[in-house]
């Protein structure tokens, strides 16, 4: 009897803990079509980080 009833909590525990995943990988894509983003759209960059990417590059020409 004392077997069966520990089998029966083994099982469960390991059945959920199998069954679940980690908070991240909720809402995932699963499906990938090729040659398609299928994430979520970018935001559009303000115009200081414009600037900001604009001088970067500019210094990094310049060696």
């Amino acid at each position: 009897m004392l077997n069966k009833i520990t089998l029966i909590i083994l099982f469960t525990t390991s059945t959920l803990l199998m069954s679940s995943c980690r908070q991240e990988e909720q809402n995932r894509i699963l499906n990938y079509e090729k040659g398609v983003y299928l994430g979520k759209k970018d935001k559009p960059l303000t115009e200081k980080q414009i600037t900001k990417l604009r001088m970067h590059t500019s210094r990094q020409s310049s060696y």
